[in-house]
């Protein structure tokens, strides 16, 4: 339904070649010429310049993107919830999420599936990201949402929502609303940082290790086993400590936590999806269009 000729122009502009288009679409490449000069035919204006052997958007060519993508996803959601009218899916779906996604992001996402899904009974396992993903080889549970980076050939991996790890400090704390740090400054910082297992944890030790600091190099003050219970201990201390950008929204907008910024240093991550290689069933489908249409993921 979804108009062949734009699909077309959507394909090429995402991949900037006739070529690969052409590989992706499964037609070929002269056929991929003809719809394109159709369209820049129809709009009077061309869609594509070439630039040697490659080829670049014109400003033409990046407002149909713009609109075709819009189109793409509106199309993606009247074909989802059309489908759900006529849809008596019903059964048990069991899902494992390491902590922040559990306890911030799909809360709000069950909620709205439930309304539209009543039939289908959604069980959450709140977990680390080792237990997620042992939850899943064993099949224990359909689905698992992650926030590590560790790869299991086992199980397939697939990024649905991007994340930043920031720094933070309680209202009060000598860096709040400070000016930005170098990142060797954390070294004499007494810090917080989440369990052994989280996958937040892994995450950041990585992000330091790239930047030039070990472990071994941080003085660590605790390790506690949620964000939650990292942003009540940073109340009443001098400490520091890296959260999900996710977990805070509510502090930074009453101003109860801050955020510090680290100059030539950033921890950003996707938030992921996981299931058995070459295993996903109707349910555990069913979901992750559902939660793609709800986080705006082509």
């Amino acid at each position: 339904m979804f108009d062949y000729k734009l699909h077309i122009f959507l394909t090429v502009a995402n991949r900037l070649s006739f070529s690969k288009a052409a590989d992706e679409l499964h037609i070929t490449q002269p056929a991929i010429t003809r719809h394109i000069k159709q369209l820049e035919d129809h709009f009077d204006q061309k869609l594509f310049e070439r630039k040697g052997n490659s080829i670049d958007l014109t400003q033409a060519g990046t407002v149909l993107l713009q609109h075709c993508k819009e189109l793409f996803k509106l199309h993606k959601s009247l074909q989802f919830d059309m489908n759900a009218l006529i849809d008596e899916t019903q059964g048990i779906l069991r899902i494992a999420a390491s902590t922040t996604i559990a306890q911030y992001l799909l809360p709000e996402v069950l909620a709205k599936f439930h309304k539209k899904f009543p039939k289908v009974k959604v069980t959450l396992l709140n977990a680390n990201t080792s237990i997620v993903e042992k939850e899943v080889l064993e099949q224990n549970v359909e689905i698992g949402f992650i926030e590590g980076s560790s790869k299991n050939r086992e199980l397939a991996y697939n990024p649905f929502l991007k994340d930043e790890i920031v720094l933070v400090v309680a209202k009060g704390h000598q860096l709040y609303n400070a000016k930005a740090i170098d990142l060797y400054d954390l070294k004499g910082a007494p810090m917080i940082l989440r369990e052994k297992g989280s996958g937040t944890l892994e995450f950041i030790l990585n992000a330091l290790k790239t930047g030039g600091i070990s472990e071994n190099e941080l003085q660590i003050e605790m390790q506690l086993g949620s964000s939650e219970s990292i942003k009540s201990y940073l109340k009443d201390t001098e400490s520091v400590a890296f959260l999900s950008i996710n977990t805070i929204l509510d502090e930074l907008r009453s101003g109860d936590l801050g955020i510090v910024d680290i100059n030539n240093f950033s921890i950003d991550r996707y938030f992921s999806y996981i299931h058995l290689q070459g295993h996903r069933g109707a349910l555990s489908q069913l979901f992750i269009d559902f939660l793609q249409l709800h986080y705006n993921v082509s």
